[in-house]
């Protein structure tokens, strides 16, 4: 049996963070269902939290958003999408105040919002991003850029993650999809940004190799995208081993990914 957890070092102090954003943020949208006052904040301190983890750049957190959703699935999305919009703010090399606020946007951008497609009109619509761009006096350019990242990540970490009536879409499927639909829906700049920097097999991702080891992909290699660095998980005849091997692909050539799981073979 092989499970993403199989690589604590990998999670520890990252889980800790991640966690713990997971309660606050149940505790926001209990406030709202009870009509309470939102701290905006309690938001941008837990925003700030999820920023600075990811500023650290060892992509620890950013693993964390492939796995499988534990209880409610609106919390881990929601908390999922601003870790990935802190990364990609992180890639456009936003200034700390800017991933803040786009942190902030991401975690507002569900509460008191129901809609079956979150476009960016209706993001724009949305009260508590409203109040909160009013209190801080966001300019106009940074908003429309930011909202556009959150459209596009809230699609494609929905559909790379599993609900109860549907399995969930590899991510090459889904990053397909989205270009497909292409700038009729969604920021073309913004679409390129993510699949640059999620590449077809995210952090986290599964993945059998031709020498038919099976392993984790840990790292991606930006300009080699179909050649991530992972660690090896279980030798060819499937038995787990003791002591992981991390391999660079970019720098092994003969061997490289043959396949990824999908959540049912990698508990199997």
């Amino acid at each position: 049996m092989v499970w993403f957890s199989d690589i604590e070092k990998h999670k520890n102090d990252a889980q800790a963070v991640y966690d713990e954003a997971i309660v606050s943020l149940k505790e926001m949208q209990q406030k709202y269902v009870e009509k309470k006052e939102l701290d905006i904040q309690k938001a941008c301190s837990l925003a700030e939290g999820l920023v600075n983890n990811v500023l650290l750049g060892d992509d620890k957190i950013v693993a964390l958003t492939a796995d499988a959703y534990r209880q409610d699935w609106s919390c881990y999305h929601t908390v999922n999408i601003a870790i990935l919009a802190a990364s990609i703010g992180r890639h456009l090399e936003y200034p700390l105040d800017q991933l803040i606020n786009l942190g902030v946007f991401a975690l507002l951008h569900e509460i008191g919002y129901s809609a079956e497609t979150l476009d960016l009109q209706g993001l724009e619509k949305q009260g508590l991003i409203q109040q909160f761009i009013q209190a801080k006096q966001i300019k106009e350019s940074f908003i429309k850029e930011a909202l556009s990242i959150i459209a596009v990540l809230d699609v494609y970490e929905a559909f790379t993650h599993g609900r109860h009536y549907r399995e969930k879409f590899a991510a090459y499927e889904v990053l397909k999809s989205i270009i497909a639909a292409g700038e009729t829906v969604f920021n073309i700049k913004v679409v390129k940004e993510i699949i640059e920097i999620f590449s077809i097999y995210p952090l986290g991702s599964l993945v059998r190799l031709n020498t038919e080891e099976i392993a984790q992909v840990v790292k991606i290699n930006k300009d080699f995208p179909l050649r991530p660095q992972v660690v090896v998980l279980t030798d060819s005849r499937g038995k787990k081993l003791k002591e992981k091997n991390t391999i660079d692909l970019r720098q092994h050539f003969n061997i490289f990914i043959k396949d990824a799981f999908s959540d049912e073979e990698k508990s199997s």
